[in-house]
């Protein structure tokens, strides 16, 4: 009798061992009995690769994915390439080093109704996918949800993150971060809905990059410090104020907007470059736009319908500024407003005789025009350049995906 109940607990520690191992270790999934044992597990040491690039594998045809007993993993949960999935279900999952959801084209739901805390989350390249449902979102490092066809995101109270980057999600009109308060990486928001409303209500400094896009209106009036470039592109809204921002690390690029009106009041320095091109509604920089703007130690460059520029406290310009456009202010009242901060000027402003409807009153870049022979090919090729970094940047993120 001794023997059998040692027997017994042997195998039952066997089975118990067997089990914590099954925990323990990377994983790749490749067929519905692998994902029954990962509901064995509450907690999972490793990573979780689920991936039909392999068609040999069951795993490749799979439609759905439910797994309801894992609570905790401390490595990645990769889903991708699996082209007749359509839902996703960790149903206990509140934590995970990483969550990637890439390239699932027929995918149109993802449950994590617990989950809280990720380090690095990409869902990307999901076409299909409405719904993504989590918990209200407290920690979180990178945040990236990229051509999805989701229309809400869940509460999100994190006050720290890393990066955070929406990008071609069309469906989706209501992005609010208003808990988020400091940022280490960097934002991107481009291209989604088309009435997109950005909140950023709370955050003061931005870590990296912090570009906003095809907004139609934009929240980041606390914002402080930018440790690297700062865009806006083509937004919808027709005033803005960044009325706390004292320093960008470098670039300040405003192109393509909707602008009426812009006002950085408490803005002292800029790290590298000012461009301002293409806002075809702003006719005007006044002594309120950039009052305080001391120094650019690199290009400014300016294009558009101008009837004002006025930089009050501008004292270095140690780039080349070039000017181009057309509006009522000529090359040389432009020239002379800049020529205390700037000794290289580049400009080809025509001035505009709006009593004529709009016909020119002369080639305006006479006088206090310098190297204006090439003035055209400078502004044209600074405002491709601003543009071509920008689109680049997108191409290649999105190939790196693909």
């Amino acid at each position: 009798m001794k023997c059998v109940l040692a027997i017994t607990a042997l195998a039952a520690y066997a089975a118990a061992a067997s089990s914590k191992s099954a925990c323990s270790t990377d994983v790749t999934i490749s067929s519905q009995s692998d994902l029954s044992s990962l509901s064995q597990c509450s907690q999972f040491n490793g990573d979780i690769v689920i991936d039909g690039s392999d068609d040999s594998d069951d795993i490749s045809t799979i439609a759905t994915i439910s797994v309801d007993g894992l609570a905790k993993i401390t490595g990645s949960l990769i889903i991708q390439n699996l082209y007749s999935l359509q839902t996703v279900s960790f149903a206990k999952l509140n934590s995970t080093g990483s969550l990637k959801v890439l390239n699932n084209t027929k995918l149109f739901k993802l449950d994590t109704p617990m989950l809280t805390s990720v380090n690095d989350l990409q869902i990307i390249n999901d076409p299909s996918l409405q719904e993504f449902n989590y918990a209200n979102m407290t920690s979180v490092g990178n945040f990236q949800i990229i051509n999805t066809y989701i229309n809400a995101l869940n509460p999100f109270s994190a006050s720290k993150a890393g990066n955070i980057e929406i990008l071609s999600n069309t469906q989706l009109s209501t992005l609010d971060f208003s808990s988020v308060e400091k940022m280490t990486g960097y934002i991107n928001i481009a291209n989604n809905g088309r009435n997109t409303n950005v909140t950023f209500s709370q955050l003061s400094t931005v870590g990296g990059n912090a570009s906003f896009a095809d907004a139609s209106a934009l929240d980041i009036g606390k914002l402080d410090t930018i440790s690297d470039d700062f865009s806006l592109y083509t937004n919808k809204f027709q005033n803005i104020s960044i009325s706390s921002l004292t320093k960008a690390q470098k670039s300040v690029t405003l192109s393509g907007n909707n602008f009426e009106s812009i006002s950085f009041p408490k803005l002292t320095s800029i790290g590298t470059s000012l461009n301002i091109v293409n806002n075809t509604n702003l006719q005007s920089i006044s002594d309120t736009t950039f009052p305080e703007l001391t120094s650019i130690p690199g290009s400014m460059v300016l294009e558009g319908s101008f009837d004002n520029i006025t930089f009050p406290s501008l004292k270095s310009v140690d780039g080349l500024v070039s000017l181009s456009g057309k509006g009522e202010l000529s090359c040389d009242d432009a020239s002379q407003a800049l020529s205390s901060a700037a000794s290289n000027i580049d400009c080809s402003l025509e001035v505009v005789d709006d009593s004529s409807d709009g016909d020119e009153e002369d080639g305006g870049s006479s006088g206090g025009s310098h190297n204006s022979h090439n003035s055209k090919t400078s502004a044209a090729s600074s405002r491709d350049t601003i543009f071509a970094a920008v689109v680049g940047g997108a191409l290649a993120l999105a190939a790196a995906y693909v």
